[in-house]
C-alpha cells in the first residue's frame, strides 16, 4: 500500500479479510465501520462504529452517504452455501432470501450511494461468478448470468457484479477464491483445511487459492488506484483440493491421512513450502501489469 492518507469506511468490519486489511494498512489510514457487529476491540482502532443491518437498505444507504470518508470497502457477504441453496428460487420465481438481500441488493446499494457521493468503492466478490468452471479465471472474464449459475451463492454475486458494472463511477471489484494464510483470524485456516481434507480425492474438484497477503495487498491497491472494473487475485492455475489440504498440514504431521478429522492450523503458508505443494504465489501488481499489457495490444 502507498503511504498516503485515506479515510476508509468498512462495510462488514468483522469479516476475517476486513480485519487483515485494517491490520496491514500503513500509518495515516483511518477506519470507520458500519455493520451488524463491531470489529474486534483488541485490533487496530476502528472508530466510530455504526450498527446497521445491511438488509435495512434505507439505513445502509444513509450510513454510507453521511459518513465522512473518501473510500468505501464492502465486505458484505452471506457465504453459507447450505443456506444459499435452501433459498434458491424455483423457475420463474423472483429471487429473495438473506443471501440475495445482502450479496446482491445491499452490495449494489452501497456502491450506488458511494458513487453518488464521489467516494471510491471497492467490493469483495468471489470467483464463483464464473459458474463453477475449474479453468483458471482471468480478470477480464465476464460472469455467467445469475440464472445460469450452478450455485445460488455464485448467482447472488453474479447479479451484484452485473449491477456494479452499470454504475458510472470509481467502482472496483476484487474476486477471490478459497482464502489461505490467515493471521488475525487463525480459525479460518482450520476450517478451510477441514473442508478441503474431507473432500480430497485424487483428481477431484479443483480450486484457485487466493493467499490472504495477496488479497490484502489487492484491496490496498484498489483503494488507491484509479483502476475500475473487476480483478482476480488468485494463483494463475487451478490445483487439486488435496494439494491445498496437504499444504496446510504442519510438517510434523505430514504423514497423516488427509481424509478424516480436521487438520490443525500451522502458522501460515510460508513461501518455502509453496513450491513443494505445487502452488505459486502471484503478486497482485504483476496481475495488474498483465491486464494493462493486454489492453495496449
Amino acid at each position: 500500500m502507498e503511504r498516503s492518507s485515506h479515510r476508509v469506511l468498512l462495510v462488514g468490519p468483522t469479516a476475517g479479510l476486513a480485519e487483515e486489511f485494517v491490520a496491514a494498512a500503513p500509518p495515516g489510514w483511518s477506519f470507520q465501520a458500519i455493520g451488524r457487529r463491531p470489529p474486534d476491540p483488541t485490533g487496530r482502532p476502528v472508530d466510530p462504529f455504526h450498527p446497521v443491518d445491511a438488509r435495512s437498505i434505507g439505513e445502509l444507504e444513509y450510513a454510507v452517504r453521511a459518513n465522512d470518508c473518501d473510500a468505501v470497502v464492502s465486505f458484505l457477504q452471506v457465504g453459507d452455501r447450505a443456506l444459499c441453496e435452501r433459498e434458491r428460487p424455483a423457475p420463474r420465481e423472483l429471487p429473495s432470501g438473506e443471501a440475495w438481500a445482502v450479496n446482491a441488493v445491499a452490495t449494489e446499494a452501497v456502491a450506488r450511494v458511494a458513487v453518488a457521493e464521489g467516494k471510491r468503492c471497492v467490493v469483495l466478490s468471489t470467483d464463483e461468478v464464473f459458474a463453477g468452471s475449474d479453468r483458471p479465471r482471468e480478470e477480464t472474464a465476464i460472469p455467467s448470468a445469475w440464472g445460469d449459475q450452478p450455485t445460488w451463492y455464485g448467482a447472488t454475486w453474479a447479479e451484484a457484479e452485473e449491477q456494479l458494472r452499470r454504475l458510472d463511477g470509481p467502482v472496483a471489484v476484487l474476486r477471490v477464491s478459497a482464502l489461505f494464510g490467515w493471521g488475525a483470524r487463525p480459525e479460518c485456516d482450520r476450517r478451510a483445511a477441514a473442508f478441503l481434507s474431507a473432500r480430497a480425492s485424487g483428481d477431484g474438484p479443483r480450486v484457485q487459492p487466493t493467499f490472504v497477503p495477496d488479497a490484502v495487498a489487492a484491496l490496498g491497491y484498489l483503494v488507491e488506484a484509479r483502476e475500475t472494473g473487476s480483478f482476480h487475485a488468485a494463483v494463475p492455475a487451478s490445483v487439486g483440493r488435496e494439494d491445498v489440504a496437504r499444504a496446510l498440514v504442519p510438517p510434523e504431521r505430514a504423514g497423516e491421512r488427509l481424509i478424516g478429522g480436521p487438520l490443525e492450523r500451522h502458522p501460515g503458508l510460508v513461501p518455502g513450502r509453496l513450491p513443494a505443494a505445487g502452488l505459486r504465489l502471484t503478486p497482485f501488481d504483476e496481475a495488474v501489469r498483465q491486464i494493462r499489457s493486454r489492453r495496449r495490444r
